[in-house]
């Protein structure tokens, strides 16, 4: 699993990186097979004028799955990774969970009422 890490407004350091990919390998171990990428960006939203400004938003492409984005803000910018990849889990194990579009059997599609009829004349002749 790829994990890409963006900061803005504050320096990355080597404590927040590995805080991040912890939990962001840990949250998405059961759907691990269907991860291409994650970039994780963290920011501090409002600057030095303080308050609940820490950010955390979680983008992750999954295969065949589309993208599914987790995002949450505290004070700390531990406890909003904690808290984003506690949501990034949820909503990527309902996107692996949810039916696939080539899964659905739709008897109402163009191709599948094309071959009844295909069929239908074949065995009135």
């Amino acid at each position: 699993m790829l994990i890409e890490i963006r900061a803005t407004e504050f320096e990355l350091t080597d404590a927040i990186r590995r805080h991040v990919e912890s939990r962001v390998e840990s949250a998405l171990g059961p759907v691990a097979r269907w991860v291409r990428t994650v970039t994780a960006g963290v920011g501090d939203v409002n600057g030095t004028r303080g308050g609940v400004d820490k950010r955390c938003r979680l983008v992750t492409s999954l295969r065949h799955r589309g993208v599914v984005i987790a995002e949450a803000t505290y004070t700390d910018l531990y406890a909003a990774v904690d808290a984003a990849a506690g949501r990034l889990r949820r909503v990527a194990l309902r996107a692996v969970r949810r039916p696939f579009a080539r899964d659905r059997k739709d008897p109402q599609r163009p191709r599948v009422i094309a071959r009844r009829l295909s069929l239908c004349q074949e065995a009135s002749r």
